[in-house]
């Protein structure tokens, strides 16, 4: 099973986590979520990331490339060859990751979320003149 961790400013990541978890109904299991805060030691939050997804395969979504998430979690990975970090998490990654991380390995599950997540953007006005 892959481990799925959810880094992101603020609440997000919780938020993502409880919604998906009403929507699927499935455990919140085997999946952490960081908050990034300006409250927050960073070197600890490396650390605290850094034994979450020692030893396993490990999908981490991230809020935003460039932001704090993603540079802690490129951090991370970079001493971890099992790790993908993928940025721009919605819903609908989350979902997918919850439905498939226990059906796919690290690679297909990586590909599946970042496929799910853009399928999820679209200009819906211009959907439904069609």
């Amino acid at each position: 099973m892959v481990k799925l961790i959810l880094i992101t400013h603020g609440n997000l990541g919780d938020s993502l986590l409880d919604t998906a978890s009403v929507i699927c109904r499935c455990a919140k299991q085997n999946i952490t979520a960081f908050s990034v805060t300006g409250k927050i030691n960073l070197e600890e939050l490396e650390a605290k990331i850094k034994s979450s997804i020692a030893g396993q395969e490990a999908l981490v979504l991230v809020d935003s490339f460039g932001g704090t998430s993603a540079n802690i979690a490129l951090k991370c990975s970079a001493e971890n060859s099992k790790v993908s970090v993928v940025c721009g998490v919605n819903l609908n990654m989350v979902l997918a990751a919850l439905n498939n991380q226990d059906k796919m390995g690290l690679a297909e599950l990586t590909s599946k979320i970042i496929t799910d997540g853009k399928k999820a953007i679209l200009e819906a006005t211009e959907l439904m003149k069609k």
